[in-house]
């Protein structure tokens, strides 16, 4: 009931929360890894990262080797490459059990390691790219001021968590010129789903209403240049009450979420602007551009293994 009555405020232009947009129950886990691919987008070697379970490692061991990808150049000759990965599962009951399917699968630095070596890599070989695309141009984005949202207070008495994965569009000078809620999540709640998706999109206001005031660091020949893919950035923000829930990594594990569906930013073509999932992320993780990893046959996404 408290959520339902929190629904009752104004909307905000642009912030991308849609009243009309039902959300769904779903189990999700995550696997952070890494893989490699041979010169012609074969996967040649993947490890993952912590224990899984047997029957999850099973249905990986099956899956992930027979995946292709576009096969990667340096200094226009496609070449081995290796990259972070993260995949995540997500889990629907069924009457004889769960059913289990590949739910997104991104390629991004995931530790200051792993940024380390990605922008070392960048400039060793600035010329890296996708085989059959142009050259991107070379831009880094970096968090300057971010100060989080104050968590409603609402939420907070009900006891409610959550995430909410923006997508932001920058001015050339770090500035926000669009902030997007692309997708949100409520963690470890069950109710009524008209309730809960009004908390859900009572998050992604207050989120956006925030974001539009942070500062980011755009690094670039010529940032005036730029497309709004090349300024686009994703963050995901956390609504997390400390001490009741655990910190660290999500990795390995099971967790609820009820989830709303997964929006582009009017801004980016679709195909794009939905790689990323809400339920892909940690908090502080900024994600800009995209990664040269493509799969050459996205079917593998939401495919049962």
């Amino acid at each position: 009931m408290v959520l339902l009555f929190m629904a009752g405020a104004p909307a905000l232009a642009g912030d991308g929360a849609d009243p009309t947009a039902a959300g769904e129950a779903v189990l999700t886990l995550r696997v952070d890894g890494q893989l490699t691919i041979d010169p012609e987008g074969r996967v040649s070697e993947y490890r993952v990262e912590g224990k899984l379970d047997p029957a999850v490692a099973g249905m990986l061991q099956r899956a992930v080797p027979a995946w292709r990808f576009k096969p990667i150049l340096v200094d226009g000759k496609p070449a081995i490459a290796t990259s972070p990965m993260r995949i995540t599962l997500a889990a629907e009951e069924m009457a004889e059990g769960y059913r289990v399917k590949v739910d997104n699968v991104v390629f991004w630095p995931n530790t200051r390691e792993q940024h380390a070596a990605a922008e070392a890599s960048r400039m060793a070989h600035p010329d890296m790219r996708v085989a059959g695309e142009a050259p991107r141009p070379g831009v880094r984005i970096l968090s300057k001021t971010m100060r989080p949202p104050v968590y409603p207070p609402e939420m907070m008495q009900a006891g409610v968590e959550g995430i909410v994965l923006l997508s932001l569009r920058l001015h050339p000078d770090g500035s926000v010129a669009e902030a997007f809620a692309s997708q949100s999540s409520l963690l470890n709640v069950k109710g009524r789903p008209e309730i809960l998706d009004r908390g859900r999109i009572m998050l992604e206001r207050n989120a956006a209403t925030a974001a539009r005031r942070w500062k980011f660091t755009v690094l670039a020949e010529d940032a005036a240049t730029l497309a709004p893919g090349d300024l686009t950035v994703r963050v995901p923000v956390e609504y997390r009450l400390g001490a009741m829930t655990e910190g660290g990594s999500l990795a390995g594990q099971w967790r609820h979420e009820f989830r709303g569906p997964n929006r582009p930013a009017p801004w980016l073509p679709p195909e794009d602007a939905t790689r990323v999932r809400v339920s892909d992320l940690n908090a502080r993780d900024i994600l800009a551009g995209r990664s040269p990893f493509e799969l050459s046959d996205r079917s593998v996404i939401g495919k049962a293994l």
